[in-house]
């Protein structure tokens, strides 16, 4: 069988040197470069590999040649060391920009119409482009050595980037920028490996070194029953209209078991006193298309008929977007909260709100909250299956909520 030693025998003027890996085949030498670079810093004084992130990026594509081989089984013995080295190196002819490759995902998502996957993808290769300080980069240089010194990028940067504004980021970003970059390169192997013929275009495995960090606890954005209260009775100047806005589709979250504001976006018409729906956050994610029917109470009547022509509701109307509605609502309180000494109210503390006040103030039973709030309760998947769906629990729990922020 072939076997593969890392060797670096060429020392640019630089003073790095290419990381080459050596195949001895049939006692042929053949010579398979890499993306893997190494300073002077980087060896022993034997010549030996002392960074633990390069040498890990190092093992990682030797495990690769050496899986490919053994992949192709017997006829890995039938092939001579010059075609051996062309099955080994068939992604040389054709890198993989993983800059553009990850653009067009994004535009997968967003012709999906999933704007949110879309928007994060976007977000997380323009601060990758802006680190490197370059619009291209072959997927097999992601190395975890690279990931690392970008993780220090995020964390410390706070500059404008050639193209995209960069702030502090904290470990949201980091978490969600860099577990994006996995998803990707895994996706690239599935697409572009053949594993079984001995063709590994994408060989690197970052994430062996480097690990995702774990994002922060969200913080929580409960208001109390009192500052409910406050949001539903100030007194808004009649001119005020935006925030007159905001303050009612806060409180039709509130009444509607804290809907977001996608979904409000397009609700449906009122049907038999109900409005159902699928949450679109979920619905492309869960088999039962995170379908949910919330009984509409009189108190969320009242809001949806002065925003309703002939039965619908004039949000996707009135604004191009759900981003740009969502937009709209938040500014809207923001003036709301200047007037009631609520600094930073947005509209998810009504589902925060909502979901807090059920359990602490109402005692509703958390699993009937979790139900309310249209998350997925993995322990119950099995059970789902066979229970029919009857929404009458939540429809309790919403109308105790209400009526004891009434009182």
């Amino acid at each position: 069988m072939a076997t593969f030693k890392p060797v670096f025998p060429y020392v640019k003027s630089d003073g790095t040197s290419r990381v080459i890996i050596q195949m001895l085949h049939k006692r042929k030498k053949k010579q398979i470069k890499t993306q893997i670079y190494l300073t002077p810093e980087d060896l022993t004084r034997s010549g030996k590999i002392k960074s633990e992130s390069i040498k890990d990026d190092v093992d990682a594509l030797i495990k690769h040649y050496r899986d490919a081989v053994r992949a192709l089984g017997v006829a890995a013995e039938r092939l001579t060391a010059d075609q051996l080295y062309d099955r080994l190196t068939n992604y040389s002819d054709e890198g993989i920009d993983f800059i553009a490759y990850t653009r067009s995902i994004a535009e997968g998502f967003k012709k999906e119409n999933k704007p949110g996957m879309y928007r994060n993808y976007n977000a997380a290769i323009n601060s990758f482009s802006d680190f490197l300080q370059r619009d291209s980069i072959d997927i097999n240089e992601i190395t975890s050595k690279l990931l690392f010194d970008y993780a220090t990028f995020l964390k410390h940067s706070h500059v404008r980037g050639r193209k995209h504004i960069i702030r502090k980021t904290g470990t949201r970003a980091l978490s969600l920028y860099t577990g994006i970059f996995k998803a990707v390169i895994n996706r690239a192997k599935r697409e572009f490996n053949d594993e079984d013929h001995g063709i590994i275009k994408v060989y690197v495995s970052p994430f062996s070194k480097f690990k995702i960090p774990t994002e922060a606890p969200t913080k929580k954005r409960a208001l109390s029953p009192a500052q409910i209260r406050l949001i539903r009775d100030v007194a808004i100047p009649e001119n005020a209209k935006r925030a007159i806005m905001a303050r009612d589709c806060f409180m039709l979250s509130f009444y509607m078991c804290g809907i977001n504001s996608a979904d409000l976006y397009e609700l449906p018409p009122i049907s038999d006193g109900r409005i159902t729906y699928k949450r679109k956050k979920t619905r492309t994610r869960r088999k039962d298309e995170a379908e949910i029917s919330i009984k509409i109470e009189p108190e969320a009547r009242a809001i949806l008929e002065r925003y309703s022509i002939n039965g619908t509701l004039m949000f996707n109307k009135r604004y191009s977007s759900p981003d740009n509605f969502n937009q709209a609502i938040n500014k809207g309180l923001k003036q709301v909260g200047e007037m009631i000494g609520i600094p930073d109210l947005t509209f998810y503390a009504a589902r925060h709100s909502w979901a807090t006040i059920a359990v602490n103030d109402c005692e509703i039973d958390r699993h009937v909250v979790h139900r309310a709030l249209n998350h997925v309760e993995t322990a119950m998947k099995i059970t789902d299956i066979y229970v029919k769906e009857d929404w009458s629990a939540i429809d309790r729990a919403n109308r105790e909520v209400i009526s004891y922020m009434i009182n």
